[in-house]
Order: C-alpha cells, then structure tokens, then sequence
C-alpha cells in the first residue's frame, strides 16, 4: 500500500489537549470548560519552562538594532527572551563591515569607570527585565552603526483551543507528554511520575534534534548579575 505523501500533520491545540488528557486516563467527553481553559494555561507554562531549560532554534530570529549617535541605552522588542550571538554593523564605507561586539554581565557594565565615552560599541550588556534594555560600551558616536543580532523569543502563546501551537514538527510529542505531565499533577496525581518520566524522555529527543549542525549545543551564557 502507498504511503500517503503527505507531511502535513500538526495537531492543534484542542487535540494536543485531547491528547494529553487521554493519557491522564480522563475521558475528553466529560471535559468541562474549566478542565479546557487550565490545559491552554499549563501549555503556556510550558512554554515559559522551555525558554528556561534552552534555546529553542526555531524562535531564534536574525534582528537589527539601529543605534543613534550618542544614545548608549535601547529597548528590544517585547518578547525578547535572550541574545545568543551579535555584530556592530559599520555602513560608513563603501563596504559594510561586521564586528564582534562582546557581551558584559551588569557587575562588569558597572565598573565601567566612564560610561558615555564615545566610539565604536565593543560591549552590551542586556538587562532582562520584562521589556529588555540593551546598554552599549562604549556610545556610538556615528549614525551608521547598527546591532545586528540572533535573539531568542517568546512563544506565541496559546489563547484559543483552534489554534496551532508554536512548535515544529519534532516537538510534537514533546508538547504533548509535557502538557500530560501537568495535567496529572492537578487531574490525575497517582500517573503523575510516570508521565513526568515520559516528559523528560520525550524532552531530552527533542532537545537533543533541536541544533544548529554543530557537535556542542549552545546554551544562554550564565551571567554575573551580582
């Protein structure tokens, strides 16, 4: 018999939740509302738990920071979760020239003795707060210089069961294991470690597939905050 060839399957989240509630051994047709509007709430947890357990190569996307001459502090995007690598871009000559500029934790940003000199910025630091702050070392004192870098972001979150989650294709198992796993710790207590078991199971596959081609994975730098 032929296969279907078709490679289209990507479960939404009303069956990701089917899905899940099933192997917490709940009947999904005497799911209440209440029962439904706690699934999409756990599956943004579980979101907010992988932005912290990794990066997440399919929500990181390329940005470019125009930076203005004598202002040394930047907002980034809402969403903005970390940056795991970047350039100072130089647009001043006939050639556009990119710059390694390094990244500083807020101990080292602080100890700048002088930090409104101007020139070409060779360090960041990011403060994370809720919307990020980007500060630069040393100011930009020209108008063609830009930041372009890799960030990691937010998840879409999950606000309507008819919607699709905002995973590829190699994560739908671990979507699914993960949400049963939170399930059963409010539903069904006693398949609690099993299913967090499968979780981590199905956490570490995908992690493991989820690179950029090279033999070490990447994490966030651990940073000096203090």
């Amino acid at each position: 018999m032929a296969t279907s060839g078709t490679v289209a399957f990507q479960p939404n989240v009303e069956e990701i939740i089917t899905e899940a509630f099933e192997r917490c051994g709940i009947d999904t047709q005497t799911q209440t509302g209440d029962k439904a509007v706690s699934a999409r709430r756990s599956l943004n947890l579980l979101f907010s738990e992988w932005a912290n357990r990794g990066i997440n190569y399919w929500a990181v996307e390329q940005q470019t920071l125009t930076l203005v001459n004598g202002t040394l502090q930047y907002t980034l995007p809402v969403g903005t979760i970390d940056i795991i690598d970047a350039v100072i871009r130089d647009t001043s000559g006939t050639d556009t020239s990119d710059q390694i500029i390094n990244r500083v934790s807020i101990a080292d940003y602080n100890q700048l003795p002088n930090k409104n000199s101007g020139g070409k910025p060779s360090q960041y630091m990011l403060d994370k707060q809720y919307t990020p702050v980007a500060y630069f070392w040393q100011v930009p004192d020209k108008t063609t210089y830009s930041m372009v870098y890799w960030a990691i972001r937010q998840l879409d979150d999950v606000t309507a069961s008819n919607q699709d989650p905002d995973i590829p294709y190699r994560w739908n198992e671990c979507i699914c294991a993960g949400l049963a796993s939170k399930l059963a710790m409010k539903f069904a207590t006693e398949k609690f470690s099993i299913l967090n078991e499968m979780y981590e199971r199905a956490f570490s596959f995908a992690a493991a597939s989820d690179n950029d081609g090279v033999s070490l994975r990447v994490q966030p730098t651990a940073l000096n905050l203090y």
